[in-house]
């Protein structure tokens, strides 16, 4: 195997990727109506600006409210975000597809 040969695992070893994920939100202020009073964003990204997490993420899947029109988002490549307005709280999931196929996935819940 050649180190520039990325289709084979390496017996024993553990990679590390730093990840960042969470949510902002903004109060609309006057121009809000009754049922869109914030905008927001959930997000899952890297803390090195630089990096492109697509090398190892295949996509992100977030799981929101069902109230919302398509609850299911499938993201498949940067930016891993969904931005929407709305009203009010409720929990969310993310769930990280990893290019390796071998690598469960991932899910992460956040409080939006």
């Amino acid at each position: 195997m050649t180190p520039t040969d990325v289709t084979d695992r390496l017996a024993n070893t553990t990679t590390c990727l730093p990840l960042s994920y969470g949510s902002i939100a903004f109060n609309l202020g006057p121009q809000a109506d009754e049922y869109h009073t914030h905008k927001w964003t959930l997000y899952l990204r890297s803390p090195d600006k630089s990096f492109d997490l697509s090398a190892a993420i295949s996509k992100v899947v977030f799981q929101l409210h069902p109230s919302f029109a398509q609850a299911t988002r499938e993201v498949t490549e940067p930016p891993f975000e969904v931005t929407e307005c709305g009203w009010g709280e409720f929990e969310a999931s993310l769930r990280i597809v990893w290019r390796e196929v071998a690598e469960e996935r991932s899910t992460v819940v956040s409080v939006l």
